[in-house]
């Protein structure tokens, strides 16, 4: 049995054109399954349309807003499944998607497996993509050689529920959005578990429709960059100490003088958090 878990703010919209895709693949995969979604604290009439239109569908209300990393969790925690596939809920699953993703799935070694998903973007991604430990970031390359990948997103993998449970699932630092994928990803690299990027496994991402629809561009600029920071401290080689002074004197006092102050802001929220964490 696999469960499918997506987790969902204010994406009614979304839910209504993207889920009947979802049930196809399933269909196609014959596989049996429980069905989460996580609701966040929605303010549009998600949570009618889903107990109207899909009952099977067991609803896990936030009381308040907790963001993507909790809000997975909350269902992975729960989740029932040997295989967990997790799923934004702006992504259209082609029929066969499941079907290729579990075939894929083989070897006691393997974290996850995750597909191609096609976007509008000028650059999307087509390979797999391999993690080299720098002293002060953790560099991405793209593995052309073989269907293996250190990156694992998010918004389309299908995971082995044991060791994402082991790993605590999404860590809550990187909250509201951004990162959390790269960090679990390197963790699991980091037990020495695999994880597959099969480029036959095909579904369609709108994109960060949920982020923008709720978070002006200087926010999410502020965020992504914080948790840049923050995932870079955590797992590259250098010390803390060393990794503070270097970005202090290399990127945020020069673009500080450049008159882009919100990046200080980035620097000194990063500095909170992962001292807090």
């Amino acid at each position: 049995m696999i469960t499918v878990l997506i987790p969902n703010y204010n994406g009614r919209t979304l839910l209504e054109q993207f889920l009947p895709s979802v049930f196809a693949s399933l269909d196609f995969s014959q596989v049996d399954y429980e069905f989460i979604i996580v609701d966040d604290c929605s303010t549009d009439s998600s949570v009618e349309f889903l107990r109207y239109n899909y009952p099977e569908i067991k609803v896990i209300q936030n009381i308040v807003n907790l963001g993507f990393s909790r809000t997975c969790n909350k269902g992975i925690m729960v989740a029932k499944g040997d295989k967990l596939l997790l799923l934004n809920s702006d992504i259209e699953l082609s029929p066969a998607y499941i079907k290729t993703c579990l075939d894929n799935f083989v070897g006691g070694e393997t974290f996850a497996v995750t597909g191609r998903a096609i976007d509008d973007s000028a650059k999307p991604q087509t390979t797999g993509i391999l993690y080299k430990q720098g002293l002060f970031t953790i560099k991405k390359y793209p593995n052309r050689e073989s269907n293996l990948t250190h990156f694992v997103s998010g918004a389309n993998s299908l995971y082995d529920t044991k060791k994402l449970k082991q790993l605590g699932g999404f860590n809550p630092i990187f909250s509201p959005y951004y990162f959390e994928d790269d960090d679990l990803s390197y963790r699991a690299l980091k037990k020495g578990w695999k994880s597959y990027f099969i480029t036959e496994a095909i579904c369609y991402h709108k994109g960060s429709a949920s982020i923008k629809s709720c978070a002006k561009k200087r926010k999410i600029k502020r965020i992504y960059f914080r948790n840049k920071l923050i995932f870079n401290r955590l797992h590259c080689k250098a010390s803390t100490t060393t990794f503070n002074a270097q970005v202090l004197t290399t990127s945020i006092l020069p673009k500080c003088c450049l008159g882009q102050f919100w990046i200080w802001d980035s620097y000194k929220d990063s500095l909170t958090l992962t001292y807090k964490n």
